[in-house]
């Protein structure tokens, strides 16, 4: 997966869960929690204009010389899709412009075949990058937006002759958010079934399990799954292409997680088909909502049975623990 938005705006150049924590908007929409601080605009960003087509690039317009002491963003066409928050998953189109100059630096298509997907996380405290997720948190889904970073956020306040980009140049972003991810389950808490471990969770929504006996001869003989958040979304069928956060444990008393999303830093997308899973996984997210938390026990036949799989031992019980971000690519 390509890192368009990285450390910085020139390296860009030169690299070449709870129901209480969410918001529902006026138009029905659930939307995740602010984590990162609400954009703010300005004079700098009112300066700036731009043709938005329905499809292809806008034609962007502002006066040479632009700068600005801090970032500021402007929303050129309001979306009325899910707010990004911070610490999500986006989908989006971009173009890159030097605000001293006014020349165009970098860019995708703009028609679908290029869009990038990447997790705008928070900016670290003391980094002396742009912060994206600052400049982005309160966009909601459809929306095309302009941001202008100064010259010490974009670059450091550095001149790079290579990339046209002087020690004082501001730099302007223009995005167009195509999709926005749920950062973790976001629902209606439901009460937990006998029979199933006990799931904690951290500030971010990462899993971990407790249960008093991890013995493989404790394991349930037969698929069983469990809503532990009742998510809002659209219903997952087979199929379907789901993008979710995992993580997978071995039942047994080395007490082994065998796979996650979330130690990878980054969701997955997976297409429901049969074939292309195990069994149990695809049982467990059919007929499931976006936003929805679910918990699945699976027996070795709908796992990886009598062969096993990697590190995964054969005849393995295993438990996922499964948050559903979105449906569709």
């Amino acid at each position: 997966m390509r890192k368009i938005v990285s450390l910085a705006a020139v390296s860009l150049l030169i690299a070449g869960a709870v129901s209480g924590c969410a918001t529902t908007s006026a138009n029905g929409v659930v939307d995740a929690p602010l984590t990162c601080t609400h954009y703010v605009t300005g004079s700098a960003a009112d300066a700036i204009t731009a043709k938005v087509p329905a499809t292809g690039k806008p034609t962007v317009n502002f006066k040479k010389n632009l700068s600005t002491p801090s970032a500021q963003t402007k929303v050129l066409v309001a979306g009325k899709g899910p707010m990004f928050g911070g610490n999500q998953q986006i989908r989006f189109d971009f173009a890159m412009y030097n605000a001293a100059t006014g020349k165009a630096m970098q860019a995708n298509a703009w028609d679908g075949t290029d869009s990038v997907t990447q997790v705008i996380s928070t900016a670290k405290k003391g980094a002396t990058t742009a912060d994206f997720c600052s400049a982005l948190a309160g966009v909601r889904e459809g929306s095309t937006v302009a941001t202008i970073f100064s010259a010490k956020e974009s670059h450091g306040g550095k001149a790079y002759a290579s990339a046209g980009i002087g020690a004082n140049d501001s730099i302007i972003f223009v995005f167009k958010l195509d999709k926005v991810y749920l950062p973790k389950a976001i629902g209606d808490v439901k009460p937990a079934q006998d029979g199933f471990p006990q799931v904690v969770t951290d500030a971010n929504g990462v899993p971990g399990l407790v249960m008093q006996n991890w013995d493989a001869s404790a394991a349930p003989s037969e698929f069983k799954v469990e809503t532990l958040v009742q998510g809002h979304g659209p219903v997952v069928k087979e199929n379907d292409y789901v993008t979710v956060h995992y993580s997978g444990y071995i039942w047994s008393t080395a007490k082994t997680e065998f796979d996650s999303s979330w130690t990878k830093g980054t969701p997955a997308t997976f297409q429901l088909k049969q074939g292309a899973l195990i069994p149990g996984f695809i049982k467990a997210l059919a007929g499931a909502r976006v936003g929805s938390q679910v918990v699945a026990i699976l027996p070795p036949s709908e796992g990886y049975g009598t062969s096993g799989a990697g590190s995964i031992p054969a005849n393995s019980t295993l438990i996922f623990v499964i948050d559903i971000l979105a449906k569709g690519k």
